[in-house]
């Protein structure tokens, strides 16, 4: 009896950690909401229709500006779900893979901790601290450096370097799904570096690793960086990654990529779990530097940037697991089997709750395309795209960054002057429009002044400022957007 509560009350508690990112996403319904993902289904639709990946900033007026699409496995993958699903499979793809993706995290860092109780609470506690509220590549990131993590965790559990070749194949997948690959390279190489750096000193390695052959190693490491330039985008993506190093001003305007501000309760998962991960290490972990160094890279990177908050939160899970699975082998034997067949079943019978649970949310909420064309037509400019389409304007047209995205995808007949793609736009013109729909400096946009129309929010200064701009004349308004023409003669 008290067995039968105990896998019952596993199974409820697992069912609640996997239902954790799907419930926040349903109720902000952020899987239609971001900007990001609309032009990552036209992006789809193009490679689908073109049999190639573009080379150049397609859909925009810039279109001379080189630009590759680094996650088009993605943008194929989701262009084929709305062409198959329509609107609704939009949020129902998101929740399938917030599920998958919480899962896998729970049965790994289950298998290190050796504890169901110990490996929920670390796992619900990380999955608090990184859930992604959208539908973007970079959950396929959080999935892939969750395997990541696995193949060196377990390398250095069973002292087999061999199941580091693993990290080939993966990084093949990874590179070709999201920019955020080179994350994980920085990891390996920092893995490979510290591992031979202890051994060239003799110190800070665990003896049973010290017949490690630095070659094999490198060799590792070498595959790994070419097996990431295999595929259409060949080494683009690291051009590109090392654009972003630079590109700065999207630090400015772009709310996800401001540092923390510990307004958010996650935010405190976050830290807790890093603090947590930082005392086992000083308290239990043999001497050894990969550990410490990841912590502190991981931590670095996370608390500069919302968006990479995942990055601390999974290293930290990883850590503290295997620190617990330590304690738990010497201090106390393990009741139940940890990879026992019961074990997953229980967990695949929580996601299975989940899904359900998760489904039963979205559809009680509206997850029908008239629903969610309502929340959509409360964010973007449905109406005024109509109004543009029915008057049949003539482009260029000049619109915000914000909305760029989504006029991608539903004003297909107009090249955009600006849209989230920083990496095509480069800090400058970013940096300019953003000025421009703050009515700073806007007189000196040349986008501005060779549109023949303009479509805005109605709140931004721009806005304002127009009405009183001979060269244009407002022609449409609504509850969110305005469209001001080019008057004649002007």
């Amino acid at each position: 009896m008290r067995s039968a509560v105990s896998s019952i009350l596993q199974w409820a508690a697992a069912t609640f950690a996997l239902f954790i990112a799907p419930y926040y996403s349903i109720r902000t319904w952020a899987a239609v909401v971001d900007p990001d993902i609309w032009w990552h289904i036209r992006t789809g639709d193009w490679i689908l229709a073109h049999h190639t990946v573009p080379r150049y900033a397609i859909f925009s007026q810039h279109i001379e500006r080189p630009w590759i699409a680094y996650s088009w496995l993605f943008d194929v993958i989701v262009s084929g779900v709305e062409h198959r699903f329509g609107l609704a499979g939009i949020p129902g793809f998101l929740i399938c893979l917030q599920v998958f993706l919480s899962l896998i995290f729970l049965l790994v860092i289950r298998h290190f901790a050796r504890s169901f109780w110990w490996s929920w609470l670390i796992g619900a506690l990380a999955i608090y601290a990184f859930y992604v509220n959208p539908l973007r590549s970079l959950l396929f990131t959080l999935l892939f450096f969750t395997l990541e993590m696995l193949l060196i965790f377990e390398a250095e559990r069973r002292s087999d370097k061999k199941i580091l070749f693993w990290t080939v194949p993966l990084f093949f997948l990874w590179a070709n799904f999201h920019i955020q690959f080179i994350h994980g390279l920085f990891v390996l190489t920092l893995y490979v570096g510290t591992r031979i750096l202890a051994l060239a000193a003799r110190k800070w390695l665990p003896s049973d690793s010290r017949q490690t052959s630095p070659i094999k190693l490198l060799a590792t490491l070498a595959a790994a960086f070419a097996a990431s330039c295999l595929g259409p985008n060949w080494a683009y993506p690291f051009k590109v990654a090392a654009g972003y190093a630079v590109h700065t001003a999207q630090y400015q305007f772009n709310q996800e990529m401001l540092a923390m501000s510990f307004r958010r309760p996650e935010h405190f998962a976050q830290l807790l779990l890093l603090m947590a991960a930082c005392y086992v290490l000083g308290r239990f972990s043999a001497r050894d530097l990969f550990r410490p160094l990841l912590l502190l890279v991981t931590a670095f990177v996370s608390f500069h940037s919302l968006r990479d908050a995942w990055f601390v939160s999974i290293a930290a899970g990883f850590v503290l697991a295997e620190a617990v699975g330590q304690r738990q082998a010497t201090t106390a034997p393990v009741n139940e089997p940890h990879t026992g067949l019961i074990t997953k079943l229980r967990y695949a019978l929580a996601a299975v709750a989940a899904l359900i649970l998760s489904f039963g949310m979205a559809i009680r909420q509206g997850m029908s395309a008239p629903a969610l064309m309502t929340v959509i037509d409360q964010v973007y400019p449905i109406r005024a795209t109509e109004f543009i389409r029915d008057s049949h304007l003539a482009g260029p047209m000049y619109n915000s960054y914000n909305w760029g995205g989504f006029l991608i995808f539903n004003l297909r007949e107009q090249a955009v002057s600006i849209d989230p793609r920083v990496d095509a736009y480069g800090d400058e013109l970013a940096s300019r429009s953003v000025n421009t729909v703050n009515a700073i400096r806007w007189q000196e946009d040349p986008d501005l002044a060779r549109a023949n129309f303009v479509l805005l929010e109605r709140s931004v200064p721009l806005a304002s400022a127009l009405v009183n701009d001979l060269r244009f004349q407002l022609a449409y308004q609504d509850h969110v957007a305005v469209v001001f023409v080019r008057a004649q003669g002007r």
